[in-house]
């Protein structure tokens, strides 16, 4: 994808939902937005790098980050144990839950805040959960 996307007169920014949507009680990553926003992503996909591991702290960082005893320098953080055991724990858990009731809320909240007044559309829908952040001193808050 070339740059100018992202750094061109109208390129794509980084943006949350606007706070009379987040007022029903809605959260969204910043990061998947900018892929609703940017109309390649219909086209040509969003990929992800899974070796690209990020943390707001120190602390974060190092805890998705290998250590020195499971092969550091960015190896894999989880053992092959782990990995194999995290793949049935979310398949098990896929198979005995739904997340349609859910999304029918969400879907329903972000319908209605639409409806609510002139020209409010929300294309990052599927970006949405039924959650709210708040700051605090001490970092974020889930209400």
């Amino acid at each position: 994808m070339p740059a100018t996307t992202f750094t061109g007169i109208r390129g794509l920014q980084f943006r949350g939902l606007l706070d009379s949507l987040a007022a029903a009680h809605l959260e969204a990553s910043e990061c998947c937005l900018v892929h609703a926003d940017n109309p390649g992503s219909r086209t040509k996909g969003v990929f992800v790098n899974p070796t690209v591991r990020v943390g707001y702290s120190r602390a974060a960082y190092d805890a998705v980050h290998a250590p020195e005893n499971r092969g550091g320098g960015g190896g894999s953080w989880l053992t092959l144990g782990e990995v194999y055991f995290g793949l049935w724990r979310n398949r098990i858990a896929r198979w005995l839950t739904t997340p349609w009731f859910e999304e029918w809320e969400v879907r329903r909240r972000i319908e209605r805040w639409e409806e609510g007044g002139e020209g409010r559309r929300e294309k990052g829908g599927f970006c949405v959960v039924d959650e709210m952040q708040i700051v605090v001193h001490n970092g974020w808050k889930h209400l």
